[in-house]
């Protein structure tokens, strides 16, 4: 199961037992081991800096049909970098601070180049 809609409304975190509990299931979507598989070659490849096994993976997934220009494929590519961005974090000992890294904004920068280039809706 994945929560669709990762916002932070959906979730909250007992203080007591250092536990984050998800509140709103309505967005939650079954996936099947397949699809699973390539989303966390994706993360990988983010994780390893590997352009090629996350394009390629994005397409075995149907996140890209494979006629992207490449401005959206740059877009994708640096978005799937984003969202690995805390798995490359040097300090492992740390958590990621997600507040402090602005990751909201990188994202939302490339939401124009997405919303113009993309040829298929994520899966």
């Amino acid at each position: 199961m994945m929560q669709c809609d990762p916002n932070p409304a959906n979730y909250l975190y007992d203080t007591d037992k250092k536990i984050l509990n998800l509140i709103d299931f309505g967005a939650g979507r079954e996936y099947d081991a397949t699809f699973l598989g390539y989303y966390l070659e994706i993360i990988h490849g983010s994780y390893i800096s590997d352009r090629k096994k996350i394009i390629d993976n994005s397409l075995m997934m149907k996140m890209l049909t494979g006629e992207e220009n490449r401005e959206m494929a740059d877009a994708h590519y640096t978005g799937v970098m984003i969202v690995g961005e805390p798995f490359r974090t040097s300090h492992r000992d740390e958590l990621y601070d997600f507040a402090s890294a602005g990751f909201t904004e990188k994202v939302t920068k490339l939401l124009p180049t997405m919303s113009k280039h993309r040829l298929t809706p994520p899966p």
